[in-house]
Formats: C-alpha cells, sequence, structure tokens
C-alpha cells in the first residue's frame, strides 16, 4: 500500500518537478498538546499544469526519479 498526502504547491522552478508543502499535526507524548508540523517534499509532475498554491494529491510512487524525488502527482484539487 502507498502513502498518500495532500498538500500545497509552494515551489515550481525545476522543469519536471513541484515542490509540495504538507502541514499536519501530531500530539505532544507527555502534554497532549497538538503540534503543527510542514514538510516540503519534491514531487515529480509531468502532466499537470500547476500554480503556487495549488492543492494536489501526491503518493509514493515505489521507486525514485531521482536523488530526492520519490513521490508524484495523481491528482490536482479544485
Amino acid at each position: 500500500m502507498s502513502q498518500k498526502y495532500i498538500g500545497r504547491v509552494v515551489g515550481l522552478k525545476s522543469a519536471k518537478t513541484a515542490t509540495v508543502k504538507l502541514v499536519f499535526t501530531k500530539l505532544h507524548p507527555k502534554y497532549h498538546k497538538p503540534i503543527r508540523r510542514k514538510k516540503n517534499f519534491q514531487v515529480h509532475n509531468e502532466s499537470f499544469d500547476l500554480k503556487i498554491d495549488d492543492k494536489v494529491e501526491i503518493k509514493n510512487s515505489g521507486r525514485k526519479y531521482s536523488k530526492t524525488k520519490s513521490f508524484v502527482i495523481i491528482r490536482k484539487e479544485e
């Protein structure tokens, strides 16, 4: 089973590559307070016309496209 995430596009400087930011919350183990965490992923994009701040769904492809890319965009949210 591959991992699927929904995030926002924050960068489009490279060809066939988009930078997607994921924001997720988790509870602190001791104090049980929600903590927001952010992570940027380099994502392979070949067929979508994207702009900054678009919402996209990405998944782990199982293989690496380059040294830093192992995720691929599967659809663009409207």
